[in-house]
């Protein structure tokens, strides 16, 4: 069997508040093959925010193995590991998370910026990731001037400016009204039938629908595959 993108191996977490134990995952199995679409649901508490952040290297488990195209990074430091959230990894997340003194195409171009990009490189590529997304009108424009369903565009364009082989979305929905939520889930539909591998968690039913794959998680399993 070829080595899969991203591979959870008896992955557990645990979070101790003072003296108290508190799992948050429990021995998860999991593999996300390229151009793989899936979504993570499930109530507060279940463990999805957790399971994104091991899948994109933000977080490491208490026990089990993250393989990477089939290295293992779990033993990484954390250098290697950020060099390879920066270059591999794209997040969006439900609070879109702007700078709110950089412009949209400031902000598209942080991660670049990070990555040592030249500087009129850089430029170009935020350029274009925003005019993929229709916010060619709105490069200068600062996040207080965007509507949200506009900020999230900006998020989704600086997740996707370094070609990133893992798209994260953490609840990217949540903080939009039904009707934008729906054209930003539209967007990720379409980067996927474009190849893009996309692991996104929602509490939301309708949200999920989007994607190939739904996992369902309760205390920190995976209960159901749909």
């Amino acid at each position: 069997m070829t080595a899969a993108l991203v591979e959870l191996q008896e992955v557990k977490k645990i979070y101790w508040l003072g003296e108290v134990e508190v799992p948050a995952l429990q021995g998860v199995d999991l593999r996300v093959e390229s151009s793989d679409f899936l979504a993570l649901m499930g109530p507060s508490g279940s463990g999805k925010s957790t399971l994104l952040h091991i899948l994109g290297l933000l977080d490491r488990p208490t026990a089990g193995k993250v393989l990477w195209e089939g290295l293992d990074v779990t033993r990484l430091n954390g250098g290697k590991l950020a060099e390879l959230r920066g270059r591999r990894i794209g997040f969006v997340f439900q609070m879109f998370n702007l700078v709110p003194n950089l412009t949209a195409l400031e902000n598209v171009e942080l991660p670049l910026v990070f990555l040592g990009v030249p500087a009129r490189e850089r430029r170009n590529r935020a350029e274009e990731a925003l005019r993929r997304l229709g916010l060619g009108d709105r490069l200068r424009h600062r996040p207080n001037q965007l509507s949200g369903g506009q900020q999230q565009r900006v998020a989704l364009a600086r997740a996707l400016v370094t070609d990133p082989a893992l798209l994260i979305a953490d609840e990217p929905t949540g903080n939009l009204d039904s009707t934008t939520g729906r054209e930003i889930l539209v967007l990720f539909f379409e980067l996927n039938k474009q190849g893009r591998t996309i692991v996104l968690a929602t509490h939301d039913p309708e949200a999920a629908e989007v994607a190939r794959v739904r996992l369902r998680l309760r205390d920190g399993r995976i209960t159901e595959r749909l």
